[in-house]
């Protein structure tokens, strides 16, 4: 028995290591104890060991913040921390205010998650606490992403300018000081768990989320007979933006294959193409416009020219320009 509970003690501490970022002895050492102290649950089961990852996690996560306000000297008067667009002009197409949820749709390829990111970077080098997760860019992708997003440079094929330790010694501070809290969404992880695991990320670094980019919404519906259950990830969001006072910018790709013309899926994106649930649990619905990779097979020039829409309330629209090599979107 002893044998069996010390594996099911080294599991929990192996998914609390995930979820709080900090070291496998870290965790373990966090779950002997609460064992010891009999607040673990019983059996230790799937379901057991579920509980306890969640009830160890919610302590450390209330701890920091415990420890952060023991700290201050005042308490931190609560303001409404809107968050901002890259781009000037473009705070008409939706307010990311706090509570909100924001949707982001594209044909595939079109450049919705280098424009997510560019949202999630910008707001987080501006000193709002901002929260990427992503189940369409690998981490390694992601940090090459932000690097050529942030300082112009692509780390697959370039040295940055004045070769890798110039760089290392004046850029990574800064990029540490304020960096999107990367986590990528692992299979099975649901979207509170998710979003925990980034209020922990962000709580370590003394900051506070107001921003967080879910990079899709399918990578967190569950599989049903009727497909991806997108409307019940959509009410969850939209929950926990209130629960937490967050702006959530969600991304999806769209399909507007015309049956009557299936060559050319270049047809305009309308509230009829959205993913379920969507329109009803947004508070406002963006589309990314640029021409499909179908263009492209057909010998056109590649592509950069975008527009970047409002699908509801008022029609307002942002001109932008993609630069593929710096993984960014300018205004046009």
């Amino acid at each position: 028995m002893t044998s069996r509970n010390t594996t099911h003690q080294q599991r929990i501490a192996k998914s609390l290591s995930a979820i709080l970022g900090c070291g496998h002895q870290e965790a373990l050492r966090r779950v002997r104890e609460a064992a010891a102290a009999d607040r673990l649950p019983s059996p230790l089961n799937a379901q057991g060991r579920a509980a306890a990852v969640e009830l160890l996690a919610r302590e450390a996560m209330m701890a920091t913040e415990n420890r952060t306000t023991a700290t201050s000297p005042l308490p931190e008067p609560r303001t409404q921390v809107r968050c901002v667009w890259p781009w000037s002009g473009a705070a008409g197409l939706a307010s990311l205010a706090p509570g909100t949820v924001t949707s982001l749709v594209s044909l595939p390829t079109a450049g919705r998650s280098t424009l997510a990111l560019n949202v999630a970077l910008y707001n987080a080098m501006e000193g709002i606490g901002a929260l990427f997760t992503s189940g369409e860019i690998t981490s390694r992708s992601l940090g090459q992403k932000i690097l050529a997003a942030r300082y112009g440079f692509d780390a697959r094929f370039q040295e940055p300018p004045g070769a890798w330790e110039a760089f290392k010694g004046t850029a990574l501070p800064e990029l540490n000081a304020a960096p999107p809290a990367q986590t990528r969404r692992r299979v099975g992880t649901s979207a509170p768990d998710s979003l925990r695991a980034g209020l922990v990320a962000a709580a370590r670094r003394n900051r506070t989320l107001r921003l967080w980019v879910v990079d899709s919404v399918w990578h967190f519906s569950d599989l049903t007979d009727e497909g991806r259950d997108t409307a019940s990830t959509m009410a969850e969001l939209r929950a926990l933006a209130r629960e937490h006072d967050l702006a959530v910018l969600v991304t999806s790709q769209v399909l507007t294959i015309d049956p009557q013309d299936p060559q050319d899926p270049d047809e305009p994106v309308t509230a009829a193409h959205l993913p379920d649930g969507m329109a009803s649990h947004s508070h406002r619905v963006l589309v990314l416009d640029r021409l499909s990779t179908e263009r492209l097979r057909r010998g056109d020039t590649y592509p950069t020219a975008a527009t970047l829409r409002s699908l509801s309330g008022p029609g307002f629209e942002v001109e932008l320009e993609l630069e593929p090599e710096h993984c960014r979107f300018v205004l046009a």
